[in-house]
């Protein structure tokens, strides 16, 4: 059944830390295993996976923010028929593969918006005022998949209804080294996880608690990325959640389970450790 919440993916970043891998490939189209039409292992880009998993979950309207070399996975996204033809003669698996991804493909609307420059995953989002509207909204990072052994954090997500104060949900999970995070401290209030500040990349975190990349909003986020100021030519969405916070904004957390499995191909390590563990938990990939 169609969700009517509108999606946005990020992936307008250069992968710098992947280089020289992703000069001309985007880290989104890294491979992972998965299962293909007939349940045998194949390979399938993340970006691929992560639409997969959001349309199984009904969400039909997206927009992608894509930078300078993304045209890659524009042109992935854009049906090749011809192709289909040339491997019909060979009698190739790929081919229901690809003609299920055309016809979700199909069935979707998908905008595209190009960020011009590195300017960070805040300014991504703010691109994306005019397809949102004023309604509520999701928010994906193109190299993040997260899997689950029982109900899908996402669709958490898409279950959660921003009600009253609310101005955002947020997945969060505990992580050994948050440094590398956008990290979060969290009360209790009523049974709910309340997160009452955000940092981004701290030195010394006050919390374990990671913020992943895994949002509904309220539109109110938009006018308060337009109120922050950049740093170091970048506009971080941490900063705009923390100025939510700041004017009285309240934002609900959802913890991952130590059974979620976390997909992420931001940097070497996390790749090598990606295709590790969906290799091992390929049974679990949205086809």
């Amino acid at each position: 059944m169609a969700n009517e919440i509108k999606t946005v993916i990020t992936a307008g970043g250069i992968g710098t830390r992947l280089l020289t891998a992703t000069k001309e490939i985007p880290k989104e189209m890294l491979p992972i295993y998965a299962l293909d039409y007939k349940g045998q292992i194949c390979m399938r880009p993340l970006f691929e996976q992560i639409f997969h998993q959001a349309f199984l979950m009904g969400i039909r309207k997206y927009c992608v923010v894509v930078g300078k070399q993304k045209r890659t996975i524009e042109d992935h996204f854009t049906p090749d028929f011809l192709f289909i033809d040339k491997m019909l003669s060979n009698q190739n698996a790929v081919v229901n593969d690809l003609k299920i991804l055309y016809k979700r493909i199909a069935e979707s609307s998908i905008h595209w918006v190009n960020q011009i420059g590195t300017h960070g995953f805040g300014h991504a989002v703010l691109m994306t005022e005019t397809f949102v509207g004023n309604e509520e909204f999701i928010v994906l990072a193109g190299d993040t998949l997260i899997l689950s052994k029982s109900i899908s954090p996402l669709q958490k997500i898409i279950d959660t209804k921003l009600e009253g104060e609310y101005d955002a949900a947020i997945l969060v999970r505990q992580v050994h080294d948050p440094r590398a995070f956008g990290v979060a401290t969290l009360v209790k209030e009523n049974n709910e996880l309340i997160i009452k500040k955000v940092v981004e990349k701290p030195k010394n975190p006050e919390t374990n608690i990671a913020i992943m990349p895994v949002y509904r909003f309220k539109p109110s986020i938009f006018s308060m990325l337009k109120e922050i100021k950049y740093g170091k030519n970048e506009l971080q969405l941490t900063s705009g959640i923390q100025k939510l916070i700041d004017n009285g904004g309240k934002i609900k957390a959802i913890m991952l389970t130590k059974s979620d499995i976390v997909l992420d191909v931001g940097t070497p390590h996390s790749f090598y450790e990606a295709q590790q563990l969906s290799m091992k938990n390929v049974k679990l990939s949205p086809r």
